[in-house]
């Protein structure tokens, strides 16, 4: 159930009908977690795939946990990190990195924390090709999340395991600041046109200034919270049992929904995208469902003009994101992988990333790709047809 206030909206404002935010940086590829340093997981100029085929199974066991990919290549959630080219079907290099953390990928440089026990509280940076070290940025303690950058690309923003965050120099390594939180982070942040927000586990979200400046602080009302999102005039919070959207000004309520979620959003300016057993739609100005899809276990990941999500009876499913047209209008393809298929997805162009459990039990990497791009060791494995564009 979606509740629907009036704080924060002061003169004749009205919410943004699209509230995508402007400075977002990464137009292609998925070259972090969620997409975007404003936790967007949506590829706006992205092709989608229209013709499905398994291009890749990898072969090696890794979590499930949303990868980076630039193109055709993949950065897994590893450790050992693997830089796979899933087109030529080949693992490319191994590299040290963590488990629990999607790496990122700026320029050419792929950065990465490492779970051993040796460089515990440096944040490497390997060659995104080759998967040779270039450079290692020391900081104050062990980082928990990979980098998220300013919109100038001239700081990187790093949570860390003392309840801190920190600020450091890209081109220096120098730290420039950090900044003491209540609770752990855990969660990527989200960092836009001056302004980093920070989820801890004290289910606090932060508003900070890219200087490290204090704005704002409210509680998140629930437990288990995911990444925050930032548009243009809000930033979206939620965790189990609540959804909301607030005033980026000040964090006042605009909406509230109590369906909450159990993966990360994702947002396209018009659409809030929830997954909790199925997938919801919310208008972003007021919180109103405009269309669901069930069953849906994944989070949902946008490129162009459709919604990638994993599905608990194994399938990869692909949705018509516009419109309010019903279930059978909405689905246009869908194809096995496995068990299970999550917790969340990359895509790049006509290629969606997925983590999946398949049936002998291995948790691994498979690839759908467009047939047009498909490289030359498919499976074969290709869609059932849905119910066509709404």
């Amino acid at each position: 159930m979606s509740t629907v206030g009036t704080a924060g909206c002061l003169g004749d404002d009205s919410p943004a009908t699209d509230d995508f935010p402007e400075g977002v940086q990464f137009d292609t590829d998925w070259p972090t977690y969620a997409h975007d340093d404003a936790n967007t997981a949506f590829l706006r100029e992205g092709e989608a795939v229209s013709d499905p085929i398994v291009e890749y199974e990898a072969d090696f066991g890794m979590p499930l946990a949303e990868p980076a990919a630039i193109g055709a290549q993949a950065y897994t959630t590893n450790d050992p990190l693997q830089i796979v080219d899933v087109a030529g079907g080949e693992v490319v290099a191994e590299t040290l990195g963590d488990s629990w953390v999607t790496p990122a990928v700026l320029d050419g440089s792929l950065y990465t924390p490492t779970q051993t026990v040796q460089r515990p509280t440096e944040m490497l940076v390997y060659d995104a090709d080759s998967g040779s070290e270039v450079r290692s940025i020391e900081l104050p303690d062990s980082p928990t999340t990979a980098p998220a950058f300013s919109n100038q690309r001239r700081t990187m923003f790093v949570g860390l395991t003392d309840e801190r965050i920190c600020a450091v120099d890209l081109d220096s390594g120098e730290v420039r600041w950090t900044r003491d939180l209540f609770g752990a982070v855990r969660n990527p942040l989200a960092v836009n046109l001056g302004l980093v927000f920070v989820v801890t586990e004290g289910q606090r979200l932060y508003c900070l200034g890219t200087d490290g400046s204090g704005y704002w602080q409210v509680s998140l009302k629930t437990a288990n919270p995911v990444a925050p999102v930032v548009g243009d005039e809000r930033v979206y919070v939620a965790g189990w049992d609540r959804i909301a959207a607030l005033e980026k000004r000040n964090g006042s309520a605009v909406w509230e929904d109590d369906r909450g979620v159990h993966e990360r959003l994702a947002f396209d300016g018009e659409r809030l995208y929830c997954s909790k057993g199925d997938l919801r739609a919310l208008d972003t100005a007021t919180g109103e469902e405009q269309w669901s899809y069930s069953p849906a276990n994944s989070a949902p990941t946008v490129a162009g003009d459709t919604v990638y999500v994993g599905t608990d009876e194994g399938e990869l499913v692909a949705l018509n994101r516009g419109g309010t047209a019903p279930l059978e209008g909405r689905e246009r393809w869908a194809v096995p992988l496995g068990d299970y298929v999550g917790h969340s997805l990359a895509a790049t162009d006509k290629r969606v990333f997925c983590p999946v459990t398949r049936e002998d039990g291995l948790m691994s990497l498979t690839v759908v790709a467009d047939e047009s791009i498909a490289g030359p060791n498919v499976s074969g494995t290709t869609a059932a047809a849905g119910g066509g564009d709404a």
